[in-house]
């Protein structure tokens, strides 16, 4: 039994240097990521955001904040930068002026359709590996990292931010008073 106990301490600890491994690599590589376009560079923001406007077509800016995990002032600029240059259409929405939709120009789709061709090569390559795992398995992969997520939340919420509960399922709004700053993030496993 005290065997089993130093086992899993030693599998915890080596999971988690791997997991530091894969954030520090992922921070470095989206701080350098840029994607060249017919109008200049991209950073790794625009990119994700014209891949949730191509996933969710005529998009209210209202509802990427929200998707993005952003306040609206925020995509509000950066979908002006995305519009200046050529790759993101603005426009008021015909049932009520107010609202302002988004969605992709021709340039636009072709940046998200080839950055969709990148992502699912790598989800096929998730898929492959995947594939070699008994249900079991996967079910405890995925087990371990809900877990981690729901720390990870945990820990956030207690130490940075005061969380205040959406009426939309799945969604959590965190509040951060030092920074005067809101986020909206998905709640571990809703996605």
């Amino acid at each position: 039994m005290f065997n089993n106990v130093i086992m899993n301490e030693i599998n915890g600890k080596k999971f988690m240097e791997i997991m530091k491994r894969i954030v520090t690599k992922t921070h470095e590589l989206s701080k350098h990521a840029s994607e060249s376009t017919p109008t200049g560079n991209l950073s790794s923001s625009e990119v994700s955001l014209i891949i949730l406007i191509g996933q969710n077509e005529n998009i209210k800016v209202t509802n990427l904040a929200a998707r993005y995990g952003a306040t609206k002032g925020a995509i509000s600029t950066m979908v002006k930068n995305l519009v200046n240059k050529g790759l993101v259409r603005k426009y008021r929405s015909s049932e009520n002026e107010r609202e302002v939709l988004l969605s992709l120009t021709d340039l636009g789709i072709r940046v998200y359709e080839e950055k969709e061709r990148h992502s699912q090569k790598l989800y096929q390559d998730i898929d492959d590996h995947l594939r070699i795992l008994t249900p079991e398995q996967v079910n405890s992969l995925f087990k371990m990292l809900h877990a981690l997520e729901t720390h990870i939340d945990e820990h956030i919420e207690e130490h940075c931010f005061r969380s205040i509960d959406l009426t939309e399922p799945g969604l959590q709004l965190l509040s951060m008073p030092q920074q005067n700053c809101l986020l909206v993030l998905p709640k571990a496993g809703a996605i």
